[in-house]
């Protein structure tokens, strides 16, 4: 009894598997699943699966697919209409004496079972298992209950979407590439923030220009590139020999002119006309009196002195010492060792619509993880030559209040311009491009 049992429980699982088959196996290949892998529940020789639909036969067992008017095949689409004709359950067969009798014997075993494939009360599909034993009540019941699963799998496989007519494939082609092209030019015009990025130095806020105060050679350079100064301490020597022999020059001149002042002086007391020349020898030794002033006040400025006090910012003095300098021309600058202003330069290629008050983002070389951001307080209205040779706009930021950095400091700064049209933006270099080859 309880091998009994294990078998029916076998058969059970087995049908189970077979429904969760059907119900998972691609279209393809459930009519070969329907009419090779019945046999774990029930054992057979052959099996055929005939379509309602078509009428024609679907599928074989052992064979990858039937083969149209073979007399085999043929003989199954007649028995199988005959059989829908007379029964829609499960229904056993033996050859009988109405005109099939002698192929029944030539292709089908003697016991045949119909298995209908009903779905909502119509058959959709036949089902035959032939073998030569008799089949059994149990396995007549198990075939019944997998034969409604299988329906529905047939019928859930063979159904398929009403293909779409050519007119409407053609319409929703042009409807689906008009609504890309107005998705793309929606996408072109949606408004975003002009960028650009420049090199850029910090400088300092109120420089400290020390300039050569006349026409001279620089002797030497008193401080350090960057050190340290006070109010008052001296950093540039102009040569002073020049200046010097100049002066001594000067004072003998007027030791001439004073004498010769002073002797017309004694003489003009009994020579009238030589007391008419008084006048003219007092301008001229009051000039060099003034020349032997100036004289002076040159070799006191040779020295040139910090007017404040903070960094000395040049380049190497030996560019320096030696070097012709002219009235005026700039030789080092006096500024805090920190500052928050940077200086930009924004070349032709990649520039922006430059505003004050416009947002900066400056990212220095040694840590640039934590930029600083500020606000633009110059532009320049005309291009200048940069130090790479490159014409660029020269604009001024000013840093957050707090921004203590060194001066000197390189980075790259990020301006953010007026808002302007995606599309317009994207394609900026190529419509100069463009502009350029036109004109």
């Amino acid at each position: 009894m309880s091998a009994v049992m294990n078998q029916q429980v076998m058969r059970l699982a087995g049908v189970l598997q077979l429904q969760e088959r059907a119900r998972t196996a691609p279209p393809g290949e459930l009519a070969f699943i329907l009419v090779n892998e019945t046999m774990q529940v029930a054992g057979y020789e052959q099996a055929a699966l005939w379509d309602a639909r078509s009428s024609r036969i679907a599928a074989l067992s052992g064979a990858a697919r039937p083969e149209p008017g073979a007399p085999y095949v043929a003989f199954l689409e007649r028995l199988c209409r005959r059989i829908i004709r007379t029964t829609d359950a499960a229904t056993l067969h033996e050859p009988s004496p109405d005109g099939l009798e002698a192929e029944w014997a030539e292709f089908l075993p003697p016991h045949v079972l119909s298995c209908p494939l009903t779905d909502r009360g119509r058959v959709v599909a036949l089902l035959l298992l032939a073998r030569q034993d008799p089949w059994a009540a149990a396995e007549t019941q198990l075939l019944t209950a997998l034969s409604g699963s299988y329906a529905q799998s047939w019928e859930l496989a063979r159904a398929r979407r009403l293909p779409v007519a050519p007119a409407n494939r053609r319409r929703l082609r042009r409807w689906g590439i008009a609504a890309a092209v107005l998705g793309i030019l929606a996408l072109g015009a949606v408004p975003v923030s002009s960028t650009s990025i420049a090199p850029a130095e910090v400088a300092a806020a109120t420089p400290l220009f020390i300039r050569a105060p006349f026409a001279g050679v620089v002797d030497s350079i008193a401080v350090a590139p960057n050190a340290e100064i006070h109010a008052g301490q001296v950093l540039v020597r102009l040569d002073r020999r020049q200046l010097e022999m100049q002066q001594s020059v000067a004072a003998k001149s007027v030791d001439v002119a004073d004498a010769q002042y002073r002797q017309a002086t004694q003489e003009a007391i009994g020579d009238p006309r030589i007391r008419e020349q008084l006048a003219v020898l007092r301008s001229k030794l009051d000039e060099a009196r003034a020349d032997l002033e100036y004289r002076r006040s040159l070799l006191a400025r040779a020295d040139i002195p910090a007017p404040a006090a903070g960094v000395a910012v040049f380049n190497d003095p030996g560019e320096w010492i030696g070097r012709p300098v002219e009235t005026g021309e700039r030789i080092m600058l006096v500024a805090p060792p920190t500052s928050a202003r940077i200086d930009i330069e924004l070349p032709t290629a990649d520039t922006v619509t430059l505003e004050d008050g416009a947002r900066v983002v400056f990212f220095d070389n040694i840590n640039p993880d934590r930029p600083v951001e500020g606000r633009l307080v110059f532009a320049s209205y005309a291009t200048s030559l940069s130090a790479s040779g490159v014409l660029a706009y020269v604009g001024r930021a000013d840093l957050e209040s707090g921004t203590a950095l060194r001066l000197g400091l390189k980075g790259v700064a990020k301006i953010y311009g007026p808002p302007r049209p995606l599309a317009l933006w994207l394609f900026r270099r190529p419509v100069n491009w463009l502009r350029e080859l036109l004109a």
